[in-house]
């Protein structure tokens, strides 16, 4: 697409420039035929360039030195010269002929058709853009002169052309029915085509008001300008716009090339957004844009003539970016394939009106008019181009829009969040908040046990079916069709110690869950860190309860939940257990062997009461066991119990000997008829203890 842009643009403006390079013969006199319907006389004109500015008579003197046109070829050129024309048209028909001679280039400044009668030049009439539009006598866009040739006779007319622009003369001569019915044609297409560029102009006006885009409204200029461009070509500006206005005429297409140069430059700066993806040229096309800017006051000031090589230098630069940024964008964007496409149908348009006028292809009204079809396909694709950046800004838009809404949302749920204390009431707000975003109906969210799944907190799941729920989640997981309603979406959660997912589902078989993108990463770093700061609270809540070396509860946090739940109106037991001649285990092992022995005495403890009591540190290597609502016999039972057990199991050693320990137990128990606060069952139970040891350690002393 790139090359074959490349290649139309480099044509076009070759062409444009240095104009048709193939020369054809003059013929001697222009015969007219009976059947004429119209006559092309470009390759049958003679002229002579008068760079003098010859009188009439001198003129006439001078007519050896008319050559063919096409020799001369003098198209394109731009100076202060008058070009004289000469062609002998002859008449062999036995009656008068009236007919048309049409000059298809309306720009010329001033055109004046003599008759040679006799030895002097008769002027028939004159006409251009110097003289207002009504003093013609054929109302017509281009320059249309009555020609009468009498019978049997051959007559010659001589064109004096002045020009403030560049010199072009195309000329025809009709059959003045033809050219009636030829006009109404043109003047046809011409209105569908000028019809379909104001209606773009109106449509799309009307979109800038709405969106207040400043690409709608470069294209808008653009189009406009553009659209007056070729309608001075056309001679339709002068014919029902300014036509009592020759002044501004003359300047009229200086000024809109340089604006059309302008527009579509800005339009392509911003509907490409070259300043991000190519900043250099960017810079260079707006600098460039600086100078068009500029130039636009200049046909106000400059003469005609420099101003026309201005504004063909402006072109011939806005053409040179058209290709730049053809090869800089090529298709990267939607827009530029949009651009790329809508210039490229223009230029195969120039392109076949080219090579027909070359005669490599066939002259039809298609390849005629060819220029004109690729302009309107243009206008119409970067129309579409535009609606479509337009609609996916719009969508962009929202979408920023809805991110900064579910961004606000996470913000008050990780607040709300920050207040909870514990994970299920923390989870369940983090369901809260995915739902809300999603508009997912039902939800729950899993912990990890093990090798299994539990409900740890859930919206609109009845309690009955959680197994079931669980189950189906498991089968999702493992890549089964599990029977969850018709959307399902996850969010796994893990942190040091915790695995964690949410599962929130939804009847609706198409969600649109694209926000997700932006939204997810931060739900899950927020909640991550706030279970990983829930879990380090926990720890410390259970440092600040729990004894470092045996994990059981410390004296504080035991006394306070043991005052807590201790009513005094059951049967409740207190036992304080101490080890035996510690003091010689550390004195003869060492310390590390005396914490050894320490969780060894623990684990025994808990091997008994973990189920039945309250166990804690007391301090150092005394324990104490609260047991209630539980009869005296059956609290001694397990005491004695407890006794056995260290008889029979001994601590083993790293050498492979084994230490057996003993205890010494005191123990008292509250009965509702005598009811005992807990500090003074701990009181009696302390007493009891020394009174086990002063009689030789190893059994329970019991408060009576």
């Amino acid at each position: 697409m790139k090359k074959i842009a490349t290649l139309f643009f480099l044509t076009f403006t070759f062409t444009m420039i240095f104009g048709p390079i193939f020369p054809v013969l003059a013929a001697d006199k222009v015969v007219i035929p009976d059947s004429l319907q119209e006559l092309d006389l470009s390759n049958q004109l003679e002229v002579y360039v008068d760079e003098n500015h010859l009188t009439d008579k001198e003129i006439l003197r001078k007519s050896g030195k008319f050559v063919p046109l096409s020799d001369s070829d003098p198209s394109g050129d731009i100076s202060d010269t008058v070009y004289w024309l000469k062609v002998d048209l002859a008449n062999p028909s036995g009656e008068k002929r009236n007919l048309l001679l049409e000059i298809k280039k309306p720009h010329l400044s001033s055109v004046t058709l003599y008759a040679l009668e006799g030895n002097r030049l008769q002027e028939e009439e004159t006409m251009g853009y110097r003289y207002p539009f009504d003093k013609r006598d054929y109302k017509h866009r281009n320059l249309v002169f009555s020609v009468n040739l009498e019978e049997k006779t051959t007559t010659t007319y001589f064109l004096k052309i002045e020009t403030d622009s560049f010199f072009q003369a195309p000329v025809s001569l009709w059959n003045p029915i033809a050219f009636s019915e030829a006009n109404y044609m043109n003047q046809s297409i011409h209105g569908i085509f000028y019809g379909i560029m104001l209606a773009m102009i109106v449509y799309n006006t009307f979109l800038f008001l709405s969106l207040k885009e400043k690409s709608y409204l470069y294209y808008i200029l653009f189009v406009s300008g553009f659209t007056m461009m070729q309608a001075i070509w056309d001679g339709f500006a002068f014919q029902f716009l300014w036509g009592d206005f020759p002044w501004w005429a003359l300047r009229s297409n200086s000024f809109f090339i340089i604006w059309t140069s302008l527009f579509a430059l800005l339009f392509a700066k911003h509907f490409l957004q070259l300043k991000e993806h190519s900043p250099l040229l960017h810079k260079v096309i707006s600098f460039f844009n600086v100078m068009c800017a500029l130039c636009l006051v200049l046909p106000f000031f400059v003469n005609i003539g420099t101003m026309t090589m201005i504004s063909t230098v402006m072109a011939t630069g806005f053409v040179l970016f058209l290709i730049s940024i053809a090869v800089t964008v090529r298709l990267k964007t939607r827009e530029a394939k949009f651009y790329l496409t809508a210039w490229s149908l223009l230029f195969i348009g120039v392109l076949l009106n080219i090579l027909a006028a070359f005669q490599l292809l066939p002259l039809t009204d298609f390849t005629l008019y060819a220029p004109k079809v690729g302009i309107v396909v243009e206008v119409l694709v970067l129309s579409l181009g535009l609606a479509d950046r337009i609609k996916r800004i719009r969508k962009e838009k929202a979408y920023e829009t809805k991110k900064y809404y579910v961004h606000t949302l996470l913000q008050h749920a990780v607040n709300r969040m920050t207040e909870m204390e514990d994970l299920t009431s923390l989870s369940k707000e983090g369901l809260h908040c995915l739902m809300d975003i999603t508009h997912f109906e039902k939800g729950f969210y899993l912990t990890k046990e093990g090798t299994r799944w539990k409900v740890l907190s859930k919206v609109n799941v009845t309690e009955n079916l959680e197994d079931f729920y669980i189950d189906q989640y498991e089968s999702f997981q493992n890549g089964s069709t599990g029977i969850l309603d018709a959307s399902t979406f996850t969010v796994p959660v893990s942190s040091r110690s915790h695995t964690g997912c949410f599962v929130i589902w939804s009847s609706q078989e198409e969600v649109d869950l694209s926000i997700m993108e932006s939204f997810l990463p931060a739900f899950i770093e927020q909640f991550s860190a706030l279970v990983a700061q829930k879990e380090y609270l926990d720890e410390l809540k259970k440092s600040a309860r729990v004894d470092d070396l045996t994990n059981l509860l410390n004296r504080k946090y035991f006394l306070e939940k043991v005052n807590n739940m201790y009513t005094g109106a059951e049967p409740s037991s207190l036992l304080l257990i101490d080890i035996d001649h510690f003091k010689s285990i550390n004195d003869r092992y060492g310390h590390l062997i005396g914490d050894e022995a320490i969780i060894f005495a623990t684990d025994l403890i808990k091997k008994v009461f973990h189920e039945k009591g309250i166990v804690g540190r007391f301090g150092g290597e005394e324990f104490i066991v609260f047991l209630k609502n539980v009869e005296e016999h059956e609290a001694l039972e397990w005491t004695h119990q407890l006794l056995g057990v260290f008889r029979e199991e001994g601590l083993n050693l790293r050498d492979g000997t084994s230490i057996y320990l003993t205890i010494s137990i005191g123990f008292c128990s509250s009965q509702p008829a005598n009811l005992l606060s807990i500090d003074e069952m701990i009181q009696r139970a302390d007493e009891q203890l020394y009174q086990a040891k002063r009689n030789g350690r190893d059994q329970v002393a019991v408060c009576s």
